[in-house]
């Protein structure tokens, strides 16, 4: 065979239909859940494993299954709801700080909310 292989990134990154879709507010929007997702499943893993804690435990303590809590901690199967997150951070020791809404250069106020 002769040349190179593309990486699937490149090939990705260069296909003009895969581009147009990026430049989408739904796209953007979907980006920054993913991101949510993958920022709380890496907290919750992180504050776990220093309690030297088995996500069977956690998932008893937060009244969760056991792979419930593997996909949070994997960044899938969605943003849980406040009264999911509430009992993780309860059964984590821990309160969670959410900021959701206008990025802090289009707000025009920050509302504070404690339970």
């Amino acid at each position: 065979m002769g040349g190179k292989r593309k990486n699937v990134r490149s090939r990705i990154t260069d296909d003009p239909v895969l581009a147009a879709k990026r430049d989408t507010d739904e796209y953007r929007a979907a980006r920054q859940i993913a991101h949510m997702e993958i920022a709380l499943g890496r907290a919750v893993f992180t504050r776990r494993t220093t309690l030297g804690m088995s996500q069977t435990e956690l998932a008893r303590r937060a009244q969760m299954t056991q792979p419930a809590v593997s996909r949070l901690e994997a960044g899938g199967g969605g943003v849980p709801t406040l009264a999911v997150i509430d009992r993780l951070g309860r059964a984590l020791g821990v309160r969670f700080s959410l900021t959701v809404g206008a990025d802090s250069e289009t707000a025009d106020e920050v509302l504070g909310l404690t339970a």
